[in-house]
């Protein structure tokens, strides 16, 4: 299995804090003859007894010179995980995790068009205070 990402445990945090549990960690995608591992598998009451569900894949961008080479892998992977989901016939939202420092550095406009135009969903972490500061969601393509 992947290793966490280094902020994992804050975005846990961060999660939990918005209402969210922790259902599985390493949650695995089996297709065809294709395997992954997202990193998290969530829920949350809502309206009483109703529960949602999503997936998150943690990206923390450790290294600032390599942050464009973090930036292709973590959108290839959402994508490639969103399709695994889709053939999974689940009806759960996959959302990339990412600390606020990186996205007001990384996510420039270009990055924006192209998150915006392959409709990829993202929550966006305080890492010091450990809170969720905004969600971008797209209905799946």
């Amino acid at each position: 299995m992947p290793a966490f990402d280094h902020c994992h445990d804050q975005v846990v945090r961060a999660l939990q804090k918005d209402g969210w549990r922790v259902v599985r960690s390493h949650y695995p995608l089996y297709v065809e003859t294709r395997a992954a591992y997202v990193d998290l598998l969530l829920s949350r009451g809502v309206n009483g007894n109703q529960q949602q569900i999503m997936v998150a894949e943690i990206k923390c961008f450790g290294d600032r010179d390599t942050y464009t080479t973090d930036l292709y892998i973590s959108l290839g992977q959402y994508l490639i995980y969103r399709a695994m989901i889709e053939r999974m016939a689940t009806a759960w939202p996959i959302f990339l995790a990412i600390p606020q420092h990186v996205f007001r550095t990384v996510f420039d406009p270009i990055v924006l068009d192209v998150v915006k135009v392959s409709r990829i969903s993202m929550v966006i972490i305080d890492l010091e205070r450990e809170v969720v500061t905004q969600w971008i969601r797209y209905n799946s393509i």
